[in-house]
């Protein structure tokens, strides 16, 4: 068995060594592709989830219901609000009838009315233990979508900047039942 030289083995090593920087710099590059793609994935799926929308039955050329003039706050409020609504009639329709069967019907295919009470959730969390208006609750009630003033011992909470929809807090609650007392409040004039 003949032996390599020094230098037949240096020219080897060398060339080793460049084919793994090679594969190292395609693998980087492989993998920050991988990345961008999955980014690009992920925000095309988003988009065809928040538009995509199940097929429109229209009557005599119309909408199956007319959206009225009120406009959303936040994207699906509308629809939220009335699959709520049917939600709470579902229990005084006859079981049987064809009035419950049509809005049984209708919460099941449009996943009922989840995101409102997830949202009447998240406000009890934000006041719960309410004694003063931190900067946390704050933030949170901002983030719901509440614009907040005040003026002498309150705050006025206005949702969406819209005063139809005003609730006031006292800046100092004086005690921990406030929070969730004015979070049910607040629910029940804006959710």
């Amino acid at each position: 068995m003949k032996l390599k030289s020094a230098e037949a083995l240096q020219k080897e090593l060398a060339i080793l060594r460049q084919q793994y920087e090679d594969l190292e710099k395609e693998t980087g590059y492989l993998r920050k592709r991988y990345d961008e793609l999955k980014e690009e994935y992920e925000k095309l799926q988003q988009y065809v989830t928040e538009n995509a929308q199940p097929p429109r039955v229209e009557y005599d050329g119309a909408q199956f219901i007319e959206p009225g003039a009120e406009n959303d706050f936040y994207t699906g409020e509308r629809k939220d609000i009335l699959l709520s609504v049917l939600d709470d009639a579902l229990v005084s329709l006859k079981p049987g009838s064809r009035r419950r069967d049509v809005v049984f019907s209708v919460l099941a295919a449009n996943g009922g009315e989840k995101r409102q009470k997830k949202r009447a959730e998240e406000l009890k969390t934000i006041l719960r233990g309410y004694v003063s208006m931190d900067a946390a609750v704050r933030n949170r009630l901002q983030k719901f979508g509440f614009v907040i003033s005040g003026a002498g011992k309150h705050y006025e909470l206005t949702y969406f900047g819209d005063n139809r929809y005003a609730y006031t807090i006292s800046k100092t609650a004086g005690d921990g039942r406030v929070g969730i007392s004015a979070a049910s409040s607040i629910a029940t004039l804006v959710l």
